[in-house]
């Protein structure tokens, strides 16, 4: 079997390592993940949703990046909600004329989307994956053969990440034992052992460390990869909240459908929703398309069109899942002569 050239760059020390890699061990083809994890902390969901905290550039008056109270657990009775202060901004290094095609500057659902495919092969025990690993994986094994496009908007994607800076101080989620299982942070560094009567806690980092790998073969195909650099700090964070949704991989690729980000973060929602159900965590089957444009950080069309060619897109997905067994049906629900959301079914005695 040949054998190619592949160099990894450290940007960070500006050293340049060779090595020699097949490239079957980078794009490990045939070996497929099963379930896909999708993130379901507040303060992911807010990352998408609070327009001022992904707004990569928002800054106090003097300066300062502005932190964003995020309510990590609801009120019960008296007692108070358990509030985190959060912020995430770009790195002073960022290059923001290859990442910003587009002129966006906030973390988008495909953002999200691709930070959480990365997670996936991570938890795997991936360390070193392909650029076409990652497509496969945030469309749930759909496409094989992504368009150059594609895997450019990943790359840029994936850029934007590891200049994100992430500050999320959890003092308040420590001292109200709101973190489940500290061992993940204690182990990253973040908290001590036997630390309950502590003062303050924060998390301080980017939220994707990667050095770059490419690969170019006689044939000049070229292989793009990345090598994870320790565990995503937000995957640190969230398996210690115990706020994984663990998703099969056939409900997160969409057939007939392009991962945009409106149906990623229609998708992902959605997906959020029927499983918070499913376990018994959310009482409510009803969505509201008003709650689901908010919450997926979407805006809801100006006009009549754009508003149905979403209501089709989100009928779309429905349907799949239908037919995947995810739910036992839907309905769209009306108020007078408008449509104001959709419910959906999981039990079959409650389509009766």
């Amino acid at each position: 079997m040949a054998v190619e050239r592949s160099r990894w760059i450290d940007r960070e020390n500006t050293a340049v390592v060779d090595s020699t890699e097949s490239t079957q061990v980078i794009e490990r083809n045939g070996n497929k993940i099963g379930k896909f994890i999708q993130q379901n902390s507040p303060v992911n969901n807010e990352m998408i949703r609070n327009a001022t905290m992904n707004d990569l550039y928002t800054a106090e008056i003097d300066g300062q990046i502005q932190m964003i109270p995020t309510v990590v657990r609801e009120k019960h009775g008296k007692a108070k909600p358990v509030v985190s202060y959060v912020s995430f901004s770009y790195d002073d290094a960022v290059d923001l004329e290859f990442l910003n095609k587009k002129g966006r500057f906030n973390i988008t659902a495909y953002d999200r989307r691709v930070y959480n495919a990365v997670c996936t092969l991570f938890i795997n025990g991936r360390k070193t994956v392909s650029l076409t690993e990652i497509f496969s994986v945030m469309t749930g094994y759909t496409r094989k053969n992504p368009a150059k496009s594609q895997m450019e908007a990943i790359e840029r994607s994936l850029e934007k990440l590891k200049n994100i800076k992430v500050f999320i101080d959890l003092t308040d989620e420590v001292k109200h034992k709101v973190i489940e299982d500290k061992q993940p942070l204690i182990d990253a560094g973040i908290l001590r052992d036997h630390s309950d009567k502590i003062k303050k806690a924060v998390i301080e980092d980017n939220m994707l460390h990667f050095r770059k790998g490419e690969i170019i073969s006689e044939k000049g195909k070229v292989f793009k990869s990345i090598q994870i650099v320790g565990e995503p700090t937000l995957l640190t964070y969230n398996r210690a909240k115990k706020t994984l949704l663990t998703i099969p991989m056939e409900y997160i690729g969409l057939e007939g459908q392009n991962a945009t980000d409106k149906t990623i973060a229609f998708q992902d929602y959605l997906l959020m929703r029927i499983f918070g159900f499913k376990n018994k965590k959310m009482r409510e089957k009803k969505v509201l398309y008003d709650t689901l444009y908010r919450d997926s950080g979407q805006e809801k069309p100006g006009d009549s069109k754009g508003f149905i060619r979403d209501r089709e897109t989100i009928t779309k997905i429905m349907e799949e899942w239908k037919k995947k067994g995810l739910i036992r049906g839907f309905e769209e629900v009306k108020e007078g002569r408008s449509y104001v959301g959709i419910v959906f079914y999981v039990e079959e005695k409650e389509e009766k």
